[in-house]
């Protein structure tokens, strides 16, 4: 196991702790497990993660990608972990640096499945194709229909299995464009879409028939990022906007509703009802109002469930908090994502400490009712993002598993856990105990075999 790195205070906050980067790439297993792996889950887990290879970088976003894979089969488990070889690889480049180049991603905040393709994402850059084994492919462009960048958090439909997402602009305008690609990989459809400032657009929402943009004022300004100075910054009188579109032969006609200022980097899920849209988000006050390492940290920067209700008819909408608990990185069952999902999956924040730092507890919600069912981990476990995955043939929409990848401050120790997400607070299905430290990360997903 890799001893834990010591940094001096003065090293900025992901680079110390288990956020600092390890440097070797392994392979092992059988890997030890406490419980039993249900023998239903063949498949590998994969999270992505930043990881700079140089063991520095200017800021989180920068870090160079490392995939982190747990390979399931037969109840058993092995670990895999591989940098994605892109031109932060070779070159370490800073954020600034790989900005105008559109492959020179860092490939470090997702990694999906379509179309027999596993894309490795960052959201100011094209994907990069890697193979099952994490080897890295290359740049990955739809058959020469993507030339710019690609969000971090596209969305399956599960009804036609299309593929939507959107990527943004900062240096020039279109600031935003619409894709959809069809179940085969084909991209069908890319709008631009006219916004009046370069904003950082990290995540959406999509419905059965429609997507929601959030054009919320974390805004990007060349002429200071050139000067050396921070390069996004909130800027309230900016305002904020949730723009409604058709998924289909849209034309980039969209309808715009403002809201108050405040920033999400992740939505729970959004649906439709009637002539409402219903989006479930993780919202916080602000992001990076005081420069641009202010991402995550204390009360006004950490998120908390809310509800907003457009109202396509009367041309509204309604904000509601639903909890106060600091709670970010939301999941649902995939085959409800854009549909509406009773159940939603987040892991805690610490609001208290002064940069992102996760918490020791997973939440469970009840979407209709508000209802928060809090699995706690312990005092010295730090819990990611937690996934869940649908039993084959369930009947209940949380008929499943939940898995989250946590790390002990205590004993520098990284597993796997694998909870029944209908008995969320009993015992594990399975803890699996990994090789090595593995640094905290950013998203992943469960790939089946």
């Amino acid at each position: 196991m890799n001893a834990p790195v010591k940094t001096p205070d003065a090293v900025a906050w992901h680079l110390q702790g288990n956020w600092a980067p390890v440097l070797d790439e392994i392979d092992a297993g059988p890997l030890t497990v406490t419980g039993e792996i249900p023998r239903e889950l063949v498949g590998d887990y994969v999270r992505a993660g930043m990881n700079p290879r140089s063991g520095h970088s200017d800021h989180w976003f920068a870090g160079t990608g490392m995939l982190h894979s747990v390979r399931l089969a037969d109840g058993q488990a092995h670990y895999r972990n591989r940098f994605v070889r892109t031109p932060y690889y070779d070159g370490d480049l800073t954020l600034m640096g790989g900005m105008f180049d559109p492959a020179a991603s860092p490939a470090n905040t997702n990694i999906i499945r379509h179309a027999g393709h596993m894309l490795a994402l960052e959201e100011t850059h094209l994907p990069w194709a890697v193979d099952s084994d994490l080897n890295t492919l290359g740049a990955h462009t739809f058959g020469g229909a993507l030339n710019g960048s690609m969000t971090a958090h596209p969305r399956h439909c599960p009804v036609t299995g299309e593929l939507l997402f959107f990527g943004y602009q900062l240096a020039k305008a279109p600031y935003l464009t619409y894709y959809r690609v069809d179940a085969a990989g084909v991209m069908v459809e890319a709008e631009p879409i006219d916004l009046p400032n370069p904003v950082m657009m990290h995540d959406w929402n999509v419905t059965r028939n429609h997507v929601v943009f959030m054009d919320l004022p974390v805004v990007f300004d060349l002429k200071a990022a050139m000067r050396g100075e921070p390069p996004l910054a909130f800027r309230r009188e900016a305002g904020a906007r949730l723009g409604v579109m058709k998924r289909n032969g849209a034309g980039g006609q969209v309808r715009w509703f403002e809201i108050n200022p405040c920033y999400v980097f992740h939505p729970v899920n959004a649906y439709e009802e009637g002539d409402t849209i219903v989006i479930h988000v993780c919202r916080q006050e602000h992001a990076m109002a005081g420069g641009f390492e202010n991402l995550y940290g204390g009360e006004a920067t950490t998120g908390r469930l809310w509800r907003w209700t457009i109202d396509l008819t009367k041309g509204t909408a309604k904000e509601e908090q639903i909890d106060d608990v600091a709670a970010d990185f939301p999941r649902v069952n995939d085959s409800l994502v854009g549909l509406k999902a009773r159940f939603g999956y987040t892991a805690s924040l610490n609001a208290e400490a002064p940069s992102l730092t996760l918490g020791q507890y997973l939440y469970k919600y009840d979407l209709g009712s508000g209802a928060r069912i809090t699995r706690d981990f312990g005092a010295s476990s730090r819990l990611g993002e937690p996934i869940f995955v649908a039993r084959e043939g369930a009947t209940a929409e949380d008929e499943g598993w939940v898995m989250a990848l946590s790390h002990d401050e205590a004993t520098d120790e990284s597993r796997l856990t694998i909870l029944n997400a209908q008995d969320f607070n009993g015992a594990p299905a399975a803890t699996i105990i990994m090789p090595r430290r593995i640094p905290y990360g950013a998203h992943g997903n469960w790939m089946p075999t």
